[in-house]
């Protein structure tokens, strides 16, 4: 009934149906037909499909001109919400009372120019009912601001509702009314700590972003029965890769090892290689409860001092790990790769291994280098690890010239002391290890995605759209402020374009400046922000940074739940595998791939930001032993209140207008230059300058710079 009623709904409906029209409409005949088919209005109206008038009369949302979405509210106020219709711009004069992460009703509109604008009509859901902050006071009045940044609220708290609360201590509080001019009364419950206690300003970020982090008592009580090694008496159903030379390649620390290779050249000039996934699916059974704990994750989470993963560490890092010399099970992808990096022919299957080395990304990166006394080491597997590298370029080479691109933004790894604190940042490279198993994995997940879809069957897709116009638009105009002129004659030459500053801008050359690394590192960033959002689908459009027709994620089932969720999708219409219990299996699986689609992306968007939110925090941490000091940086971004300045430790600031004393300057968008009223110096961007640390504000994630001068102005001045 539900599948009939959205069949009416999204058809060509000329006016609002009320439930007896509906009830002749699906020539229903029986008082338990009336009740079902109110029963389900009620579930459509719950999951925001439908809605009613006052006369009692059913219609999509959107025939209301209404809409459901979460709302992010953006500094200025203003806000937007992401709905099934896209990005809908909400006025701050149109919030109510709701703040970042709520979902929220909203009344559509036009503005004077046909852009879409929507009025908070009422807050569905609270984004989570807690916040957590710093304890402060002002005029003898309690109050705390959001340790997330993205929640514009002040909370303020009563002297009989501080639960023995200290002034600087981090607390959790519940919302007990909520305000209309961004303010809320709250009261706490919870003390977590001093806001400079290891660990406890991280704890505080993850609570607030409303991630699960303690596994749920049925799925720990299920995890107890899991075992801690293969039974080696049921594997008559897989193949025998044992004799294999199959080894893993990681990060030193890593403990979750979930993909495992091998590599040979065969006769016909070919290469064979083998990607083993661990399968985590033989353990991890559908709806079970440690299945549910990781349908509510999503994925696993990575912060400067922790990791909240996806699975309890009995699968992760135990029975699903592929440990060096012990017996796992895998699902097996074998692939034939000819000399232009295409694959010839391949297989999927179970099989079960036991990994002859546990390889380090840097060990592999010596060997190939040349290494006398690691290649003795590990003699076995040197001659394999060099035809890896060979194919490596030979797939590298396919992707980028069937136009994929390859994105360079410098990453940075935050060392910590034994109290937490950020000690040092690094910048980590990545060298021919770390592109090879890059490569084998894009490689794994296109071939499995090109399988299961010839056979028409529900599929789980990692997509990527093409970017908007206005966003290539305005990333040309900034290449074009840093001394570059690229021009995109038609729609067929943008990918050209992109690859070709990509090329220009490229961080693997080891003669850069710091100023060139950090000028390319800037101008890579932006292209990666003119990019859509990757997301997870049941339809395929291809992914376009990729220049894929057809893609997937396979090769992380430990850590990512769509993986998990391929991998049974592929043990039900491919290897013909029972898995599931369900009368309708295709039904079943079309409702489960398209809900995981959705909240797989939603969630993966949590994570990312919760990432940035922590590595952002500790980086503000560090700038803090800074405050007064002089440093050299890239001006990385011209706004119309301030200058944003990269450091070449990847750091960016602030520099307020109001800040800077000098001079009054003019903005002018178009050339993203300011420039002086009395004595006409001008800053553009790409600009090389000096700034003095003048502030730290943890809470929001600001450092805010002085701007002392260009650097040549500045060492002649000086």
């Amino acid at each position: 009934m539900k599948e009939k009623l959205l069949e009416i709904f999204n058809g060509k409906l000329s006016k609002p149906l009320d439930i007896d029209e509906l009830y002749k409409l699906l020539d229903l005949h029986s008082s338990s037909d009336f009740t079902i088919l109110a029963k389900t209005l009620n579930d459509l109206e719950d999951d925001f499909l439908i809605t009613h008038n006052r006369r009692g009369e059913f219609a999509p949302l959107s025939y209301f001109k209404l809409a459901v979405g979460v709302l992010e509210v953006k500094d200025g106020g203003y806000g937007f919400v992401d709905t099934n219709e896209g990005g809908i711009f909400i006025p701050s004069s149109s919030m109510k009372n709701a703040i970042t992460y709520d979902t929220v009703l909203i009344k559509v509109s036009s503005d004077d120019k046909g852009r879409l604008e929507g009025n908070v009509e009422r807050v569905l859901k609270r984004g989570n009912p807690y916040i957590y902050g710093i304890l402060k006071i002002n005029h003898g009045k309690y109050y705390l601001y959001s340790i997330d940044d993205k929640i514009k609220l002040r909370v303020n708290i009563e002297k009989d509702k501080l639960k023995n609360a200290k002034l600087g201590q981090i607390v959790k509080v519940l919302v007990l009314h909520y305000n209309q001019n961004n303010t809320a009364d709250g009261e706490i419950v919870d003390i977590l700590g001093f806001k400079d206690t290891s660990g406890t300003d991280i704890s505080a970020l993850v609570y607030s972003a409303n991630v699960p982090y303690l596994f749920s008592s049925p799925c720990l009580k299920e995890v107890k029965k899991i075992p801690l090694e293969v039974d080696t008496t049921k594997l008559d159903k897989r193949v025998n890769l044992t004799s294999k030379k199959i080894i893993t390649i990681d990060g030193d620390d890593a403990k979750d090892l979930d993909d495992a290779i091998s590599i040979e050249k065969l006769d016909n000039g070919n290469y064979k290689l083998g990607v083993y996934i661990a399968d985590v699916s033989n353990y991890v059974k559908e709806d079970d409860n440690i299945d549910k704990d990781a349908v509510a994750r999503g994925t696993s989470i990575y912060l400067p001092d922790r990791v909240i993963p996806m699975l309890p560490k009995e699968l992760s890092n135990g029975i699903c790990s592929l440990n060096e010399g012990v017996i796992r099970l895998v699902m097996a992808v074998e692939m034939e790769i000819n000399n232009s990096g295409e694959v010839v022919n391949s297989s999927i299957f179970e099989g079960y291994i036991s990994s002859a080395h546990r390889m380090t990304y840097h060990n592999v990166n010596k060997i190939l280098l040349g290494e006398e006394k690691l290649k003795h080491e590990y003699s076995d597997i040197v001659d394999m690890l060099n035809v890896a590298n060979e194919l490596s370029h030979v797939l590298y080479n396919m992707r980028i010239k069937r136009g994929a691109f390859e994105f360079e933004t410098p990453e940075t790894k935050l060392i910590l002391d034994e109290h937490g604190k950020v000690k040092d940042i690094l910048m980590v490279t990545r060298s021919d290890a770390e592109c090879m198993i890059e490569e084998f994995m894009l490689i794994c997940n296109e071939t499995v995605a090109n399988t299961m879809t010839w056979l028409d069957v529900p599929f789980l897709y990692r997509v990527h759209e093409e970017p908007k116009q206005e966003k290539i638009t305005k990333l040309l105009l900034l290449v074009e402020n840093f001394g570059n002129i690229y021009k995109i004659k038609n729609a067929k030459s943008t990918v050209r374009v992109l690859q070709q500053i990509l090329k220009d801008n490229s961080l693997n050359d080891n003669n850069l400046t710091d100023e060139e690394k950090t000028k390319r590192s800037i101008i890579n960033d932006a292209l990666i922000k003119s990019m859509a959002k990757a997301k997870y689908q049941e339809t395929n459009i291809g992914h376009f940074g990729l220049a894929s027709k057809c893609y997937t994620h396979f090769t992380s089932p430990i850590r990512r739940y769509p993986d998990l969720l391929v991998h049974r999708l592929i043990k039900e219409f491919l290897l013909n595998e029972k898995t599931i219990n369900k009368n309708n299996v295709l039904e079943y699986y079309n409702h489960k791939v398209n809900s995981i689609g959705l909240s797989a992306s939603k969630q993966e968007r949590v994570a990312e930001k919760l990432e940035r939110d922590c590595d952002d925090y500790k980086k503000c941490e560090y700038m803090e032993h800074f405050l007064g000091d002089k440093f050299e940086g890239t001006i990385s971004s011209i706004t119309s209140f301030g200058v944003y300045v990269t450091l070449d430790n990847t750091i960016c600031g602030l520099s307020k207008f109001m800040d800077m004393h000098d001079d009054y300057y003019d903005f002018n968008e178009i050339k993203s230059q300011i420039k002086g009223t009395r004595y006409g110096i001008t800053y553009t961007l790409g600009d090389r300058v000096r700034v003095r640390v003048m502030n730290v504000r943890k809470e929001i994630r600001e450092i805010n710079f002085r701007l002392l001068g260009k650097v040549n102005w500045y060492e002649w001045k000086r």
